[in-house]
């Protein structure tokens, strides 16, 4: 019976009933060891009963290093539903559980689970029950936290218990958390009086006072004290805090069985699987090793079944190993190893387990053990694996080689702090310039994601410097990864430099200097030719783009370099890394946006299919960046709402910063001033104190253009003059070529021409707008605000024929030119433009202007939008990020179960986000979706 438990078990109840009632939940129980939660977990489970299939799962120590065991553990029941799964899907999942061998690809396994909780959930509800969550192997933690944030309408209830004060985090935003406090002394009292009737009250006084509130410790201190103690004969034993008092406490369980017991309990703590078959054979005796379980198990030491042993509560267990001699454990390890077979990855961690100062070939085999895992997406695991190799290494140079690769890995599964701290020491070991130019790499991308561009930059230069001459190809990735945090940090004397630097990289093979030959050394390899090719493409645009923020136009490079994107190697597919890439709006001012558009949706795609969450916010930016400026608006909002939370969730202040800015653009042109404004203000809050200032002067944009939208031109112009202003606290060189027509706008509209005159003529005098493809078409529709008479008819015509960029640039442009016809009493023509602009802009949502539109036209004497309803489907700002992703997909023909697949949701969520958005389209059906387009 539970005691003071009421608020615990009515919220648990509820997750229960609503799952009952198809509405799916996630709760993770949070509190110390002992505090109740195990107790707790049995009361929903006892409650579910009969009508909800419960499924089980606890978390072991052991474990953490095997990718899916808990996740096998749990889902063993529903192995007959795999066989309704999607091929690729049900391959993953039996990949991860040994059953075949397809790869394990972390998201398609995650899918994998959710499709197939949601197809057992259409036969009965579902509760899924995890003990001791923070001893999860990260593959299953990762795969459960996927599940839980995109359950919906699965009729699932999942409750995860983890403790408060493990040595593994258990981190799971966004998901409800419950903490389970100590008992009320009333309640204690009452859980003590009917546990321990034949104590004394002074004895369970004392209980009371060193429990403090911890129901474990009220139920197992008693078990330890003599019936003297219990009933006031003898003084009970002095206070130990009570962790430590646990901790002895199971350890003196565990080691009242008799001594010759002790080596099978030595080998079932030191087996990371659980499996009784390993066990017994580590044993030698089968037979009496099966004895000596079956005797801890009827002290209540252990579970045991057929297949599996397991300490009944992890501290019996890591009480039990710690406590052992050092010779001991080696001892267990080293028969469990016999036990399980070289073949076994386990054998491998059995042997590091047992090892003794160094041991190269054991080190060779975890490094290997650590590629493997990596390719399956437990880079979590294959850092541990490379950090003990490192310390097994007896070569210095190997161990910090290992040590800044169990970094990479750490980085990439969005672990910085483990990160850095690797990178510190691998650096103590070696003077090695290519294994420090590799250092500098992870290093300066943490502090790119993370903190502060400009001190990147200077990180990255001096890695590049290191390996110039001797390795061509990192030192390339380096200077492009220097490049964006310049771009970003707003130093065009930098891009400058790196463009130059990246100019001088050898292509192909290098004559190998008289010294080196002397010595017989390698000749050191240059660039491949793919690589070269993008060198050159890298190396022009910044020295171009460089030149031209210093305020003059450099010489040889007045014109920007015409060089195909697809000779950009360092954008393969196969391997992206998001940091590898140019910066941010560069392809979209050079006339490059449409293959980098490509280029980043394959990479983001890679990156989610090897499940690289640290990669997703740096590489999801650079492509909601392009989408915004070539009006993707739904799509780009998708991606920034998707990558703001990673982001947030791994401490990149850097992509988080750009995420909101972005979307706070999107806010504005939409009409949203409220929400454009806190996201503004949430961007500049992480911006501003690290001087990530390509962040600064988008966050400012997006406020000059809200301004723009709620007809306020005057304030408009100040917010986007700052940006374009050289020196001025938001001034970005390149972001200000971007608010340039939005500048000239909103001066034009205030009646005050002259700041934008000014800014035209520095931006003539910067560039050739007139040959960077996607300004050609505003750079026009500048000059024709500025100009009068025949000039500016003759530029707005110019200006529309140049092609734009988007389609609300396209409608800006016949907005501006009606608004100009009407005001020389063009009346027809205004109205041709006028109603051009509306659709345009009424298809985007760009509700401001279409609005504006619409005052032009009854202007004009055009009554017809008052008699107008819009179409349903051109108001797409109505639907939700997730609604218009899930609309665009059933436009296209897919089925709920190939959207399912596609977005890493259940089909029954899809069904019903389906059924939520129909009425805001005004259709009844999903095949009035056919053919719609949605971008």
């Amino acid at each position: 019976m539970l005691v003071g438990r009421e608020l615990e078990r009515d919220e648990l109840g509820r997750l229960l009933d609503d799952a009952r009632r198809g509405i799916s939940g996630a709760l993770v129980l949070h509190g110390p060891a002992g505090i109740g939660k195990s107790a707790l977990l049995g009361d929903v489970v006892q409650r579910a009963e009969p009508d909800v299939w419960v499924l089980r799962a606890v978390g072991v120590e052991g474990e953490v290093e095997l990718p899916f065991a808990a996740l096998h553990q749990l889902l063993l029941p529903l192995m007959p539903y795999v066989a309704r799964l999607p091929e690729p899907q049900a391959a993953a999942l039996r990949g991860a559980f040994g059953l075949a061998s397809a790869s394990a690809e972390p998201f398609l396994v995650a899918l994998a689970v959710l499709t197939l909780l949601s197809d057992a959930s259409e036969d009965v509800t579902l509760l899924l029950v995890v003990d001791d969550a923070h001893w999860l192997d990260g593959a299953t933690a990762d795969a459960l936290m996927f599940v839980a944030r995109r359950m919906e309408r699965e009729s699932i209830a999942m409750v995860l218990a983890v403790r408060d004060d493990a040595s593994r985090p258990f981190p799971a935003p966004g998901l409800r958390q419950l903490h389970v406090r100590p008992l009320s002394t009333p309640a204690a009292s009452d859980l003590l009086a009917r546990h321990l009737p034949q104590a004394t009250p002074a004895v369970r006084e004392r209980l009371l006072r060193e429990a403090g509130g911890n129901p474990l410790a009220l139920m197992e201190l008693p078990t330890a004290l003599r019936p003297d103690h219990l009933d006031g004969s003898a003084a009970l034993p002095e206070h130990l805090p009570l962790s430590e008092r646990l901790h002895q406490l199971f350890r003196h369980r565990a080691l009242s069985l008799p001594a010759d017991h002790h080596r099978v309990l030595l080998l079932t703590a030191a087996e990371s699987d659980g499996d009784l078959a390993t066990v017994l054979g580590a044993a030698g005796d089968a037979e009496a090793a099966m004895d000596v379980l079956s005797a801890a198990a009827s002290q209540g030491l252990l579970h045991l079944d057929q297949q599996h042993v397991r300490f009944r509560h992890p501290l019996v267990r890591s009480a039990l190993y710690q406590g052992a001699p050092l010779n001991d454990r080696r001892a267990a390890h080293l028969a469990l190893a016999d036990a399980v077979g070289e073949e076994d990855d386990r054998y491998v961690w059995h042997a590091a387990a047992a090892a003794l100062g160094t041991d190269d070939t054991v080190a060779e085999r975890l490094a290997a053990l650590a590629e493997r895992t990596r390719r399956t997406g437990g880079v979590a695991t294959a850092a541990q694996a490379l950090c003990r190799a490192a310390t097994l290494a007896s070569d210095p140079g190997r161990r910090a080689r290992w040590m800044v690769e169990a970094a990479e890995c750490a980085w990439t599964a969005a672990k910085t702090t483990q990160a850095e701290s690797l990178l510190d020491r691998a650096e103590t070991l070696t003077d090695d310039p290519a294994l420090r130019a590799r250092t500098a790499r992870v290093r300066g991308a943490i502090t790119h994601a993370s903190s502060d561009p400009a001190l990147a930059c200077r990180m990255l230069l001096d890695g590049a410097r290191l390996v110039g001459d001797t390795d061509a190809e990192l030192a390339g990735e380096l200077l492009v990864m220097a490049a964006r945090s310049a771009w970003v940090a707003g130093d065009p004397a930098r891009l400058t430099e790196i463009g130059d630097a990246i100019g001088r990289l050898p292509h192909g093979p290098i004559t190998p200097a008289d010294d080196a030959t002397a010595a017989g050394g390698d000749t050191p390899p240059g660039l491949s030719d793919e690589r070269a090719a993008a060198s050159a493409y890298f190396s022009r645009h910044f020295h171009y783009l460089g030149g031209l923020g210093h305020g003059s136009r450099p010489t040889g490079h007045s014109s920007p370099p015409d060089i195909p994107v697809s000779g950009m190697a360092w954008l393969s597919p196969a391997h992206p890394r998001p940091w590898v890439w140019p910066p941010v709006f560069l392809p979209y001012l050079t006339g490059t946006t449409e293959e980098m558009l490509h280029a980043h949706q394959r990479a983001v795609d890679e990156l989610r299919k090897v499940g690289a969450f640290g990669a997703l916010p740096m590489s999801l930016a650079p492509l909601v960046a392009l989408q915004l400026v070539t009006g993707q608006w739904a799509a780009a909002a998708s991606h920034a709402t998707e990558a703001l939370i990673f982001a947030d969730d791994t401490g990149q202040l850097g992509a988080a910063s750009h995420l909101r800015a972005m979307l706070a653009w999107v806010a504005a042109v939409q009409g949203n001033g409220d929400r454009c404004r806190a996201l503004a203000s949430e961007s500049l809050a992480l911006s501003a104190p690290r001087r990530i200032n390509s962040a600064i002067g988008l966050a400012q944009w997006s406020l000059g253009l809200q301004a723009l939208a709620e007809g306020q031109p005057d304030r408009a112009a100040r917010l986007l003059g700052e940006v374009a202003s050289p020196g001025g606290p938001t001034e970005h060189f390149m972001v200000s070529w971007l608010v340039l027509p939005d500048l000239v706008e909103a001066s034009v509209r205030a009646g005050d021409p002259e700041p934008a005159r000014a800014a035209l003529h520095s931006f003539e005098e910067r560039a050739v707008p007139d040959q960077l493809p996607h300004l050609r078409a505003m750079w026009l529709r500048c000059r024709a605000l500025l100009a009068s008479g025949e000039e500016a008819d003759a530029l707005f015509t110019e200006a529309l024929e140049a092609g734009h960029p988007s389609a609300f640039d396209i409608g800006r442009t016949h907005l501006l030119y009606g608004e100009w016809l009407r005001r020389n009493r063009r009346i027809k023509p205004a109205r041709d433009h006028l109603h051009q602009a509306e659709t345009y802009l009424c298809m985007l949502g760009a509700h401001p202007w279409a609005e504006l539109t619409r005052r032009e036209l009854r202007a004009a004497g055009d009554r017809a939008p008052d008699q107008r309803a819009p179409e349903p489907t051109t108001d797409l700002s109505r639907l939700t990020s997730r609604e218009l992703q899930i609309a665009r997909l059933a436009a296209e023909g897919m089925s709920n179960r190939d959207i399912a697949a596609r977005l890493f949701l259940s089909p029954r969520t899809v069904g019903y986000h389906l059924y939520k958005l129909f009425p805001k389209l005004g259709i009844t059906s999903r095949t009035q979706l056919h053919g719609k387009t949605f971008d």
